[in-house]
């Protein structure tokens, strides 16, 4: 399967020169159409294009609703990866989904051909791109001829400059529902800023999630889910393995919680080896349900939660739109760009000279000595999540840090 870092040399490789001369030809094209895009004809047809991030495709559906609202005739598509596309499905306002399989360049190639070919009977007259430094996501938005093409705009995307009927700025700092709002308006829609909206969920898997909890004997008890992963773009957000093993090692020993540990089918192992480290009297009631489940039984298993401890990724903004308490852990992220916006949640955050690092460069600076997670100690998220479950329970107390090395790895690798 194609590594993110060779997605991105490809972006790099192919993808420039690509948009380059689709530049010159846009332009000279809108020259001689002088076609309107003020949008005061309703589009006969929505593309929205996200190819990754379960997390930034939850806070997309308020744009999606407003697409909806203002366009009610409209069908909206929606263009993705396959690694998203079980959420997709599952939002209420998409009314199609293409998904693009990325697991071999070769079926990335002819799933590319696959979506031109629909394109020519499903043409939108509106793509909103939601990526924001993808030439690929740009290329494919261009090539569907739309008469007005949205996206956003950075110094480094400057290879949209005629390819995009709509640019916005995208501010890195503000919360990233706002920087959808901010593309909904420059295209007359009123995108609102809050909860996300929750995917949906049917019977059979809320009941399927039902007897998972009955079997797991947390019926009549707490239930506490804990994800202990993070997306391919960013491992260095993993809180310390050994941090989660303590957490979860205090809260199972309390008779009225229970602790589960989820994740997807390729999360399997890492989640397994986490649960290793926790003591051996203990681990027989922590039960790993990574991979066990279905996607929907995961939302429905979710969705029964009393809280989720959460690295910042996808589970983190799943368990928000469902309205489910939430302690987030952050290091290479701003918190303020994806943090929930309202509900009961703990966010915590203990930034270095470095954080944030992935606003700014596509590898963090430390090298994987992720020291903006390190120290987080697990007294501290063990006082935010007893709080959330209202457990009147004594928590060790946070013990003092030691004087922090922070510029030490850096200078290292510089000399």
């Amino acid at each position: 399967m194609p590594t993110l870092a060779g997605k991105r040399r490809l972006d790099t490789t192919l993808g420039g020169p690509i948009c380059a001369v689709l530049n010159v030809f846009v332009r000279l094209l809108g020259i001689l159409l002088r076609r309107d895009h003020s949008l005061q004809t309703a589009p006969r047809r929505v593309l929205v294009i996200k190819l990754v991030g379960l997390g930034s495709i939850i806070h997309a559906t308020p744009l999606l609703r407003a697409v909806r609202e203002k366009w009610p005739h409209a069908p909206i598509d929606f263009l993705c990866f396959r690694e998203v596309e079980a959420l997709v499905c599952r939002l209420r306002d998409v009314d199609e989904v293409v998904a693009l399989d990325d697991s071999t360049y070769l079926r990335l190639f002819f799933s590319v051909l696959r979506f031109l070919w629909r394109n020519l009977w499903c043409r939108p007259d509106l793509v909103i791109d939601l990526e924001v430094h993808s030439k690929f996501s740009t290329i494919l938005s261009t090539l569907t001829a739309a008469r007005d093409r949205a996206g956003f705009d950075l110094i480094t995307v400057r290879f949209r400059r005629w390819l995009y009927t709509h640019r916005v700025y995208y501010n890195r700092l503000r919360h990233v529902q706002e920087a959808y709002q901010a593309l909904g308006w420059a295209l007359g829609l009123n995108p609102q800023v809050g909860r996300p909206m929750p995917p949906q969920i049917t019977e059979e898997e809320h009941a399927a999630a039902a007897r998972l909890v009955e079997e797991g004997s947390a019926k009549g008890r707490k239930l506490v889910l804990v994800n202990v992963n993070a997306g391919e773009l960013c491992l260095e957000r993993r809180w310390p393995p050994e941090s989660f093993a303590r957490l979860i090692e205090f809260f199972a020993a309390c008779p009225d919680v229970q602790v589960a540990l989820t994740g997807s089918p390729t999360e399997q192992a890492y989640v397994e080896s986490v649960r290793e480290l926790i003591a051996p009297d203990l681990r027989p009631r922590v039960p790993n349900v990574a991979g066990r489940i279905t996607f929907g039984e995961y939302l429905a298993l979710l969705a029964r939660a009393t809280a989720v401890v959460t690295n910042d990724s996808g589970p983190l903004h799943l368990a928000v739109a469902l309205d489910i308490p939430t302690v987030s852990l952050w290091g290479p992220v701003l918190p303020d760009s994806y943090r929930p916006l309202s509900g009961n949640h703990r966010v915590l955050w203990e930034p270095l000279y470095c954080s944030p690092c992935l606003h700014w460069v596509e590898e963090p600076p430390c090298g994987g000595d992720n020291r903006c997670m390190k120290r987080i100690p697990w007294q501290k998220v063990a006082h935010a999540l007893a709080e959330l479950l209202c457990l009147d329970i004594e928590v060790p107390p946070v013990p003092p840090r030691e004087p922090d090395q922070e510029y030490k790895p850096f200078l290292s690798r510089i000399t």
